[in-house]
């Protein structure tokens, strides 16, 4: 999962509607100075925030923010977003929302009109590609349709959870205290004009909930399921669901199919705590993603210089900076990610950074063997290992530039990441043959290369 990356879509005209008057004493009863659950921090973010900033990703530009519970302090926050993000926030005050969460999606009514608008709640999570999911599904007719999540055994808080049961798309009953279900709403919907009506009908028969409007629309055929798969959702109700969040948005940083073997098994899961540690550090926002890249960056070529520098400690520590920039390398992507910050110039930006601090390591490394072996053969060694190093780099860009895709991530793959690189560098030092570990990853990149331009030449000739 990937919280600070869309699915590629562009804007949308639809707006959307996020319900955040409710008090969440659930999640706020055992904390007099909690402050409003909209606002609740969330890994450098506030609930709210996240729900909008994930929307946006989705290319919404337009919000409706249903206010209630402690309004005054939340409204601010609204106006300091709707700046700072480059979108369009409404607040709509609710002076009913103690009835239930139904008020407060039928006070929005009067101002999304006729269109329609996707609605959710503040304090659901989810990925922007669930949003694109429920957009790009097929529609006829005036519909509402509720994302719906197929796991049902492994929802994390069952007793609270919303149920759904559906038949051939058709959502035939929802509510929480469904005996038969094959499904739990996820708190994301796509609706028609058609559900204030029906909320309305609910309210006047005393049901003053969401559930109780959808029902309507389920007994009228009009409520259809969107299956969101294996996309990544929560409902933050509670402290227990509010720890889990934060672990499952970090532990959504792993790129399976991307990262190298040292990456996954030993530099990510440190890295990811440290990117938790700093975007929950009270003025860890200030910190750039851009900025880390720079820490990653330095940290290399002070590891670099200080390889040129005689004696085995000096190597050690030259071996421990290396490999500490390795592990602060993958920080600036997740803190993006985690912030919402992601941005082609970043990514370009951390790429040609990881370049230079190759070649000083390169240098570095080289450096030190030829004050050792005073032969320009360290040298040529040196200049080749990079060579292999800028190939593996550039043979996969320029696969993906020419056939409009990734080069598949196998095992030879893996093993010419620059994890693997930096590592190789970092045991050479601690084994006092730095030189050694560089020459045999370069080699090693060199026939990975090879090894692409065969494999690849094999299966476009077919």
């Amino acid at each position: 999962m990937k919280p600070g990356t869309g699915s590629g879509g562009g804007a949308t005209r639809i707006p959307a509607v996020i319900l955040a008057a409710g008090a969440g004493t659930r999640l706020s009863r055992h904390h007099r100075t909690a402050p409003p659950k909209p606002l609740t921090p969330l890994l450098g973010l506030t609930l709210l925030e996240r729900t909008i900033l994930s929307l946006r990703a989705a290319g919404v530009e337009e919000f409706f923010v249903v206010l209630g519970h402690r309004a005054d302090e939340i409204r601010p926050r609204l106006a300091e977003w709707a700046k700072r993000y480059g979108v369009k926030i409404t607040a709509i005050e609710n002076p009913e929302w103690g009835k239930g969460n139904g008020t407060s999606a039928l006070a929005a009514a009067e101002h999304v009109g006729d269109r329609p608008f996707l609605l959710t709640m503040s304090d659901h999570l989810f990925e922007p590609a669930a949003v694109q999911r429920l957009l790009t599904a097929k529609k006829d007719g005036p519909f509402c349709y509720l994302l719906v999540d197929r796991r049902v055994k492994t929802v994390f808080d069952p007793e609270d959870a919303t149920w759904v049961q559906s038949v051939d798309g058709k959502i035939v009953g929802i509510g929480k205290g469904l005996s038969r279900y094959n499904g739990v709403d996820t708190g994301l919907f796509l609706c028609h004009p058609i559900l204030f009506p029906a909320l309305r009908e609910a309210q006047a028969a005393g049901d003053f909930s969401l559930s109780g409007g959808m029902r309507r629309l389920a007994v009228a055929g009009r409520l259809q399921a969107v299956e969101i798969g294996d996309l990544f959702w929560l409902d933050v109700d509670t402290p227990a669901a509010l720890r889990e969040a934060r672990r499952r948005l970090l532990r959504g940083m792993s790129k399976p199919h991307e990262d190298g073997f040292i990456s996954r098994f030993l530099n990510r899961p440190i890295s990811t705590r440290i990117s938790g540690f700093i975007v929950d550090l009270p003025w860890g926002m200030r910190l750039s993603p851009n900025m880390i890249s720079l820490v990653s960056f330095f940290l290399v070529v002070a590891g670099a210089a200080l390889f040129a520098v005689p004696g085995y400690i000096a190597g050690i520590i030259a071996g421990i900076l290396v490999q500490l920039g390795s592990i602060i390398d993958g920080c600036d992507g997740e803190v993006a990610r985690l912030t919402y910050r992601t941005s082609r110039f970043g990514a370009w930006f951390d790429t040609l950074l990881d370049r230079y601090a190759d070649l000083g390591v390169t240098i570095g490394v080289s450096w030190r063997a030829w004050s050792t072996w005073p032969n320009p053969w360290v040298w040529i060694g040196g200049i080749a290992a990079f060579a292999g190093f800028i190939l593996a780099s550039y043979a996969k860009k320029e696969y993906a530039l020419r056939y409009g895709e990734d080069v598949q991530s196998g095992i030879v793959e893996r093993l010419i990441k620059r994890d693997l690189r930096l590592f190789a560098v970092f045991l050479g030092a601690v084994g006092n043959a730095p030189y050694l570990g560089l020459i045999a990853v370069g080699a090693l990149s060199h026939l990975g290369v090879i090894r692409l331009l065969l494999t690849h030449r094999r299966s476009r000739s077919r």
